[in-house]
């Protein structure tokens, strides 16, 4: 299973139970900070090729599918391995980079075992921009 989320909606952090976890806040560019992208979702295409043309994008998603893969083969089958994807709003990045782990493990795997995606928070209104504060000042 793969699911994606949104760590600034309260909650959040409680559906990171078990399994592997990929943060993509500061790993790949913000769809929400283009005009063009903001109210769209990790599901469609401009979106996802936005996210997908960041540097490193593919890489750190091949290597995601690829422990997640490991991961699996090392359970009984029929066990629940978990991969959670987090960005900001769980709209943009870690939806789009949900769905393609999704689409590389299951043509991994040739359709011969079952793999499900949830996104908990594509409808969730986009959030403003997160300030930063430092030194908790």
């Amino acid at each position: 299973m793969i699911r994606s989320i949104g760590v600034r909606h309260a909650g959040a952090h409680d559906l990171v139970d078990t399994g592997l976890y990929l943060d993509l806040r500061r790993a790949l560019r913000n769809p929400a900070d283009d005009p063009a992208l903001r109210d769209g979702t990790g599901l469609d295409a401009a979106v996802r090729a936005h996210v997908l043309a960041t540097s490193g994008a593919r890489e750190l998603i091949a290597r995601a599918a690829v422990q997640l893969q490991v991961l699996a083969d090392e359970v009984p089958m029929g066990c629940l391995v978990r991969l959670t994807v987090a960005c900001q709003g769980g709209r943009h990045r870690s939806v789009a980079a949900a769905e393609e782990i999704a689409l590389r493990v299951w043509a991994a795997w040739r359709g011969e075992r079952g793999i499900e995606v949830e996104h908990h928070h594509i409808d969730r209104p986009v959030l403003p921009a997160a300030g930063c504060t430092l030194f908790g000042g």
